[in-house]
């Protein structure tokens, strides 16, 4: 005979199977429903297609609910501060929100239904409802957006280092073949896609307003925050103030940016095989914990129950933090 635990883990991994499935069925149709209004404005719609689908329809709900929520988060002024550090990430990342307050209504939304799947799991185990722990859940879930908007931040900025020495080249390519630098700057812009030619839109822009070429260089820094940009913005500010070559000035730079990239490609050959072993060895104790947490819920009661468990929780893990800074400051290797 099955025994109850058994009945419950099975329970629970087919609740989370078919959340998954629905979760992966929705994102595949809201990449479709993506793709489908990026070629709408270049296709004849017949009056079938006219029509409302039901993953449009769930779009426009889902919208409305956010919109409706960032309304009523507007009446506290502290939340509205505090959705203003979210401002440029979004504008950066998201083309969807157009309000900070939408993105922290979202966070909201992932947070409730944390809190319903934790009230779910609750009550096919026949448990007793912990508002802490619901609490702890409804945090997570808060807090998980931010982890997609740090991603999308560092895949940005190492889609624009990776691109920066591109743009150097055609630069100076431009310099060489008689252009000024508005005009080299337009070449970039037309030339590549992606954040950088955004970059540089916005470098065109800040010139064509009669911005001098170091401010407007150190503005793209501040924005980007990636050293090579520094590099420019210093490299432009001396030539604006001294004077000399810009061919040979820009040479230099394209050769040093060179020479870096091969060296960091040779690097990252190097540490690959360092790096995969520091994720493994991250990710475990993270996997062992959940696992045994499904296996038996009462493992890790002592921890959570008594004042000593949860020192020894508090010990534990700033153990894994520490052991994480000192492998990453170990592993790093300044160029």
């Amino acid at each position: 005979m099955i025994s109850e635990a058994v009945k419950m883990i099975i329970v629970q991994f087919v609740i989370i199977a078919m959340l998954l499935v629905v979760l992966i069925i929705v994102i595949k149709n809201l990449k479709s429903y993506e793709f489908e209004r990026k070629f709408a404005d270049f296709s004849l719609l017949s009056d079938k297609d006219l029509e409302i689908s039901f993953f449009d329809r769930l779009h426009l709900s889902f919208w409305k609910i956010v919109h409706k929520l960032s309304k009523i988060l507007k009446i506290s002024k502290v939340i509205e501060k505090h959705s203003k550090k979210y401002e440029r990430d979004i504008t950066l990342n998201n083309r969807n929100i157009k309000d900070s307050m939408d993105y922290i209504a979202i966070k909201c939304l992932v947070g409730i239904a944390f809190s319903i799947l934790y009230l779910i799991t609750t009550f096919l185990q026949f448990l007793r409802f912990d508002f802490m722990k619901a609490l702890v859940v409804f945090i997570i879930g808060y807090l998980l957006p931010n982890i997609v908007i740090l991603y999308r931040r560092k895949k940005r900025q190492d889609k624009i280092e990776d691109d920066l020495l591109k743009a150097i080249i055609i630069m100076n390519n431009s310099f060489k073949s008689g252009k000024n630098i508005m005009q080299a700057i337009e070449t970039v812009k037309n030339e590549l896609d992606g954040p950088i030619a955004d970059e540089f839109k916005k470098i065109s822009l800040d010139i064509s307003y009669g911005l001098s070429l170091d401010t407007v260089f150190n503005r793209f820094y501040n924005r980007v925050q990636i050293e090579d940009a520094k590099y420019i913005a210093s490299s432009l500010t001396l030539l604006n103030k001294t004077g000399g070559n810009i061919v040979k000035v820009f040479s230099m730079i394209e050769k040093s940016f060179f020479d870096k990239k091969k060296l960091k490609n040779e690097l990252d050959s190097l540490t690959a095989s360092s790096r995969f072993v520091f994720k493994m060895l991250v990710a475990m104790p993270l996997i062992f914990v959940v696992i045994i947490n499904i296996l038996n819920n009462d493992y890790f009661k002592p921890l959570i129950s008594s004042a000593f468990g949860g020192f020894i929780l508090v010990i534990i893990i700033s153990l894994y933090i520490l052991y994480i800074l000192v492998v990453r400051k170990v592993l790093k290797v300044k160029m």
